[in-house]
């Protein structure tokens, strides 16, 4: 069967950085705080724009 998914490398990323204590705080946008600094899903990538309070 044929992957449907877009950005297969990101969610596993993603899952990854779940298992090692990531947090979700946002789901749209797609937001994560890790170790202390918050990442945005955007476009395919994770972003990091601003530390977290």
């Amino acid at each position: 069967m044929k992957e449907q998914r877009k950005f297969v490398a990101l969610r596993a990323h993603i899952d990854d950085l779940l298992k090692n204590g990531a947090e979700v705080v946002g789901r749209y946008p797609f937001t994560l705080r890790v170790n202390g600094h918050l990442l945005r899903a955007q476009h395919g990538m994770l972003i990091g724009y601003s530390a977290a309070a």
